[in-house]
């Protein structure tokens, strides 16, 4: 998937170069024997041609409609993971207690520490998550 805002060529070619390379060495193979050598036995009528297009036009449309609700169902995750985490911050710095063995600058540093931990939690877990996948 792609999860940046502009297409790296290099990410590409990294991925499929060979493949394309491989086709297009392919395609003009089949090409120069076409026309130099006149073989009309290679001709396809247009039939087969078109229905396997809108085959795979309709699998290709279903792969994109699945990857980005894939996208969309994370996001809505990650909004989550963000709103419940503000409203524990904000529960934390409403927390009061009658305990009187702790004073009003420790339960500070406490409430500091609670929000903060979290705050690296969430970091760490984003890290952890756009680690790239090698395919």
């Amino acid at each position: 998937m792609i999860t940046t805002k502009y297409v790296n060529y290099k990410k590409v070619l990294n991925l499929s170069g060979f493949h394309l390379v491989l086709i297009s060495i392919w395609c003009t193979l089949i090409t120069v024997l076409f026309h130099f050598f006149h073989w009309e036995w290679m001709i396809i009528p247009w039939v087969p041609v078109a229905l396997i297009g809108t085959a795979e036009a309709f699998l290709v449309g279903f792969k994109n409609n699945q990857a980005y609700d894939r996208l969309w169902e994370a996001r809505k995750i990650w909004g989550g993971i963000v709103n419940s985490s503000r409203s524990f911050a904000a529960m934390v710095y409403a927390f009061e207690t009658n305990n009187e063995k702790i004073g009003i600058f420790d339960l500070e540093d406490r409430r500091k520490k609670l929000v903060k931990r979290h705050i690296a939690w969430l970091y760490a877990f984003r890290e952890q998550i756009l680690v790239p996948t090698d395919w």
